[in-house]
């Protein structure tokens, strides 16, 4: 259960409009390990959100943002809570991603370092992306 007083000062903090369904939403991406799909999103909310309400509140999240788009090894869209300082004009996300081959989950590794180069042999670099495959600690011990 995520405390009022933390939801009131993230949707403040955010310009979010705080609606029932919304700090619902918000308390599944803060209590998860994961990133979410909308689909998953739907299947848990079956009974109090239509799938307008979902993508709306999801675009809502990631202008604001308080989630960004994560890789998924299906190419579907998932989402994951922002854990830097994201503002609605740009999203700062110096992390790698983990597409688990087994469960087909996607981790955001916040502790994995990236280089800090902005240039290449001659090409200037807007945004890195890490993207690493394999087994995640969850499966790995199945």
């Amino acid at each position: 259960m995520v405390d009022n007083k933390l939801i009131d000062v993230t949707f403040k903090k955010y310009g979010l409009r705080k609606t029932s369904f919304r700090k619902n939403l918000f308390e599944l991406f803060h209590n998860s390990l994961n990133s979410l799909s909308a689909k998953e999103i739907s299947l848990r909310f079956s009974t109090s959100a239509d799938k307008v309400s979902i993508y709306r509140a999801l675009d809502s999240f990631e202008k604001s943002g308080l989630i960004h788009k994560v890789p998924d090894k299906n190419n579907l869209l998932r989402y994951s809570l922002c854990k830097s300082e994201c503002t609605p004009n740009q999203h700062a996300h110096d992390h790698a991603h983990f597409l688990c081959s087994v469960c087909d989950e996607t981790f955001c590794l916040d502790d994995f370092t990236l280089p800090s180069t902005k240039s290449h042999n001659g090409f200037l670099i807007n945004d890195l992306k890490i993207i690493m495959e394999g087994t995640c600690v969850s499966c790995k011990s199945i």
